[in-house]
């Protein structure tokens, strides 16, 4: 798909799905905030979920965010979670015992010790995981939240702008009648 393409269906889903919305922009920026801080944490399976109940809570908009989780499926599990394991393990100090996938995922003659090795892989990768995850979805979703923000703000007042403009020259041309 050409690169043109997406952007155009991204800017449309942006404008149609995000900046339309008929609520105030402090709760369109954090429905937002959540789904993207939501989308960072490894967590697939019930990121939607979450992404209402957080929403709920913090009285965000429950449905703006859900989209952006969406961004996160397994296919695009590795450029997201990767990036969060190293950062957590950065900031353990790198000791953490980094783990083995490719060895838990062999066969070892029997369901249960394959099991008991993949959970002992999945072990070691928790902690740095989830603090990367935790840190660097706070960081994106408050970027999110500022872009979103702003941009409601923005689109509103130009909306505004045109529709007076557009007021204008009607009653111009009815005067001139």
């Amino acid at each position: 798909m050409p690169y043109r393409l997406i952007a155009r269906r991204v800017k449309y889903f942006f404008i149609s799905r995000v900046l339309r919305v008929d609520d105030t922009p402090r709760r369109i920026a954090l429905g937002v905030a959540i789904g993207i801080f939501i989308t960072w944490t490894p967590t697939i399976g019930f990121q939607m979920i979450l992404t209402v109940a957080l929403a709920w809570l913090l009285g965000a908009n429950k449905l703006v965010g859900v989209p952006f989780v969406w961004i996160s499926n397994p296919a695009t599990a590795w450029f997201i979670y990767y990036p969060n394991y190293w950062v957590g393990n950065k900031i353990l100090a790198g000791d953490w015992p980094k783990p083995d996938f490719l060895k838990a995922m062999r066969w070892n003659g029997s369901w249960v010790r394959t099991v008991q090795n993949w959970w002992t892989e999945i072990y070691k990768a928790i902690p740095p995981l989830f603090l990367g995850s935790i840190l660097m979805g706070l960081l994106l979703g408050a970027i999110a939240y500022f872009g979103t923000f702003y941009a409601v703000v923005k689109y509103r007042e130009h909306r505004r702008r045109r529709r007076g403009a557009g007021a204008r020259a009607s009653s111009a041309c009815s005067t001139n009648d």
